[in-house]
């Protein structure tokens, strides 16, 4: 059993001066994100490896979930998922080590929404994923190269209460 957390990055700044990527979380995107680590902690504990997308905003919230959740090593950072449709995003987590049971992904919508419908199976408008929104699935795969669309339940989808 494999469980991917599939973590919408922070409430972030409008605008950067150094373009989309650069854009950084906002105060209230820095108090969603250290409480969606918190939610982590509490319902997963410690996850076996947290990937992000290279986004100034995503980095910021992956770095608050490793915060949280004691996470020892370091972040991940994969470029691929910044923009990704949801074949690309498929690939990355195919391409994860089989060793890590549990992951948390971090990234953007409207890939992540798509990647989360695909995976469980559903309509897509079945799936919303504010700012700090943090969906859980759970897969029956020894290994995450078996990853295929429909292959996960959707266990929930949570949010910290000022997201949006």
């Amino acid at each position: 059993m494999k469980t991917l957390l599939i973590l919408r990055h922070a409430k972030a700044e409008q605008n950067a001066t150094h373009g989309d990527r650069a854009r950084t979380l906002t105060k209230r995107g820095r108090r969603d994100a250290a409480a969606v680590g918190a939610h982590v902690a509490d319902t997963l504990g410690r996850p076996d490896a947290i990937v992000s997308s290279d986004a100034a905003r995503a980095r910021e919230t992956a770095d608050a979930v490793a915060s949280a959740v004691g996470f020892g090593d370091a972040v991940t950072i994969e470029p691929d998922i910044y923009d990704a449709d949801v074949a690309t995003l498929v690939a990355v987590v195919r391409a994860l080590p089989d060793a890590a049971d549990s992951i948390v992904l971090v990234g953007h919508n409207p890939g992540f929404e798509e990647l989360t419908a695909a995976l469980a199976g559903v309509d897509e408008d079945e799936v919303r994923l504010p700012t700090a929104g943090l969906a859980r699935l759970e897969c029956d795969l020894a290994r995450w190269n078996d990853l295929r669309p429909g292959s996960c339940r959707l266990r929930d989808i949570t949010a910290p209460r000022s997201s949006g």
